[in-house]
C-alpha cells in the first residue's frame, strides 16, 4: 500500500486492514470481482455490488480508487462528481424520474455512505440504486482525470493545421483540397469536441469504460463528388503527407462504402497515363457503380445504422505542447526586475524546461454525398444514433433496477 508520499504506509496499517477483511468474509468462493473482472474480463461497472461492510473499509477503498477522502479538496470533488451523476441520471436516464432514486441518496451527506449501501444485500432497492450512481461517477472520473482534455484547445489547432493548409472554401459554399493538383468538395465539416454528456453516453456503453478509447473527440469529415471522389481524397492527402501510414491505428479501419475487389480489378485494367480528368461523366458513373460493394460489410459499431456508407479511419498526430512549468516561471519573471530574474535563472530554467509530446488519434471520415445526407436524417444519422447509445447506456445503468433490465 502506498502513502500520498509515495512512501509505503507503515505495516501495521496494511496488516490490520488484511485482517479484518480476513475476520469478515472467509477467502472462498472467489467474490465477482476476482472470477467476473480480473478473470473473466468482464467491466468492473457491470458488477451487482461492492464488497465494503463499513466506513473504515470505504475510506481504504476510496483512498487507493484515488481519493483521500480526510482531504477536503478531494471530498469535494467526489462531492461535486456525486452531484453531476444525479443530475445526468435524472435527465439522460430517467429522463426527469428523480423520485425513483431513494431518499437517501438525494439526500447524500457523505459519499462513504454510497460505498457502503452498494455492499448491501443486491435485492434491496437502496444498494441497487447505490450501483447506479457509482457506474456513472465512475465515468465521470475517468473524463474528470483525461489529461488530453485539459489541452483540447490546443490539440484541436495541431490536429486540423495540416487538413487547412490544403483546404479552400469557395463561394458557392463547396470547398476544394487544393495542392499539387486539386480535388473537389461537396462539403466539409469538423467534429472539435465532444460534451460531457456525449462522453458519458458512449463510455456508459464502452466495456472499456475509460476516456482514452474515445477516438472520435476530434475529427474531420470529407465529403466527395461521387465514390472515385472518395479515392481521390485519400490519394490527396497521402500525396501531400497529410495523412502518415505509419499513424493510422489499423483496428480502427472501416470502408463501408467502396468494393475492394471491384477496386483491384479496376486499376489493373487502367492503360498507362490514365487520368481522372479525362474520363466523361457516363464512364465515372460507370466506374462509381463497380465500386459499390455486393454485400454489407460489419462496421465493427452496434450502433451504426445499416445505411451508413463511409470510409472511416482514426490517425494519430503528435502533439507538442510547452511544459506546464514554462508557464509558471514566465509568471514568476513577471513579477521581478530583469536583473532578479537573471540572478534566479528563470530564462535558462525556462529554456531547460522540455516539450510535453504524446500522440492523439482523431477520427477521420471520407463519403459521398447521398451517404452524407443519410448521416443527416433517417436511421443512419447522429441523432437516430445518440439515441441507441442513450438507449444503450440505460439499460447498463439501470441493471437490475427495472424489469426489463438487464438483473445485475
Amino acid at each position: 500500500m502506498v502513502s500520498e508520499r509515495g512512501a509505503f504506509a507503515p505495516r501495521s496499517f496494511a496488516r490490520d486492514y488484511t485482517k479484518s477483511l480476513m475476520l469478515r468474509a472467509s477467502l472462498f468462493p472467489l467474490p465477482p470481482e476476482a472470477t467476473r473482472v480480473i478473470l473473466g474480463g468482464e467491466s468492473s461497472i457491470d458488477l451487482g455490488g461492492l464488497n465494503i461492510q463499513d466506513h473504515r473499509s470505504a475510506r481504504a477503498f476510496a483512498k487507493n480508487y484515488g481519493y483521500n477522502l480526510a482531504i477536503p479538496a478531494q471530498k469535494a470533488h467526489v462531492v461535486r462528481v456525486f452531484g453531476d451523476a444525479m443530475e445526468f441520471l435524472c435527465t439522460a436516464i430517467l429522463e426527469g424520474r428523480a423520485e425513483d432514486i431513494p431518499l437517501e441518496i438525494r439526500e447524500l451527506r457523505d459519499p462513504e455512505d454510497l460505498v457502503v449501501w452498494a455492499s448491501l444485500r443486491p435485492q434491496e432497492a437502496l444498494s441497487r440504486w447505490s450501483c447506479v450512481v457509482l457506474r456513472v461517477m465512475h465515468t465521470l472520473f475517468h473524463i474528470d482525470h483525461n489529461v488530453n482534455l485539459r489541452y483540447l484547445k490546443d490539440i484541436q489547432a495541431q490536429v486540423f493545421e495540416p487538413y487547412d493548409r490544403f483546404l479552400v472554401a469557395l463561394a458557392d459554399g463547396t470547398w476544394v483540397l487544393r495542392g499539387d493538383y486539386d480535388v473537389p468538395l461537396a462539403a466539409i465539416e469538423r467534429k472539435q469536441n465532444k460534451d460531457r454528456t456525449s462522453m458519458l453516453l458512449k463510455m456508459l456503453h464502452k466495456p472499456e469504460n475509460v476516456a482514452e478509447t474515445i477516438y472520435d473527440q476530434i475529427g474531420i469529415r470529407f465529403v466527395a463528388e461521387d465514390r472515385l471522389g472518395v479515392l481521390l481524397v485519400i490519394r490527396f492527402l497521402l500525396d501531400h503527407h497529410v495523412l502518415m501510414p505509419t499513424h493510422i491505428k489499423p483496428s480502427r479501419s472501416r470502408n463501408l462504402l467502396l468494393n475492394m475487389e471491384a477496386l483491384q480489378a479496376w486499376m489493373e485494367e487502367l492503360p498507362p497515363g490514365f487520368k481522372v480528368p479525362s474520363m466523361g461523366s457516363p464512364e465515372r458513373e460507370a466506374i462509381c457503380a463497380r465500386l459499390v460493394p455486393k454485400t454489407r460489410v460489419d462496421g465493427g459499431n452496434p450502433f451504426m445504422s445499416q445505411d451508413y456508407a463511409a470510409v472511416q479511419f482514426t490517425v494519430r498526430t503528435l502533439i507538442r505542447l510547452p511544459n506546464p512549468a514554462v508557464a509558471a516561471l514566465k509568471r514568476i519573471s513577471e513579477g521581478l526586475s530583469p536583473g532578479e530574474a537573471g540572478r534566479a535563472r528563470i530564462p535558462e530554467l525556462i529554456q531547460e524546461q522540455e516539450e510535453f509530446t504524446f500522440f492523439f488519434a482523431h477520427e477521420v471520415q471520407v463519403m459521398e454525398p447521398s451517404g452524407f445526407q443519410s448521416a443527416r436524417s433517417g436511421p443512419a444519422s447522429h441523432g437516430e444514433y445518440k439515441q441507441r447509445q442513450r438507449d444503450a447506456a440505460r439499460k447498463r445503468v439501470l441493471r437490475g433496477i427495472r424489469s426489463e433490465e438487464a438483473p445485475c
